[in-house]
């Protein structure tokens, strides 16, 4: 079956313990835990505001994060610590495929970090 809810992933982590945590990688990529993906975005972020001395906009945007977390850290408790609901198949190779990539790129952005910095910083030279 799909999963249509979160409560749907209950368990998941007892049925299909990879799919789980790529999940939880994910997720604590958006939380923005280093050294995933999600922390440099975070990171570079509120440097740029508080560089910027737009110290509110900072502030709300730290404060929006913890909020966050609850709800992301939430999908990693109800698929490692709630009994299982449904009994997921194999799944489909593509669905695979882009799991595996995106959970790479999150996993390994710390290594590749710097030259996607300095590509980036270019690229936002080159608009003003």
């Amino acid at each position: 079956g799909h999963a249509e809810s979160i409560d749907d992933l209950a368990g998941l982590s007892k049925t299909r313990p990879g799919i789980a945590f790529i999940l939880a990688m994910l997720m604590f990529s958006l939380v923005g835990i280093p050294p995933l993906a999600g922390f440099f975005g975070k990171f570079y972020a509120f440097a740029a505001a508080i560089e910027a001395k737009l110290y509110l906009l900072a502030v709300i945007g730290i404060v929006s994060s913890v909020v966050s977390a609850f709800y992301y850290l939430r999908i990693v408790k109800v698929m490692y610590f709630d009994e299982a609901s449904v009994s997921y198949g194999e799944g489909d190779a593509g669905v695979k495929a882009v799991m595996a990539v995106s959970f790479a790129f999150v996993f390994l952005f710390a290594i590749i970090a710097g030259p996607v910095v300095t590509m980036a910083q270019a690229a936002a030279k080159s608009l003003f």
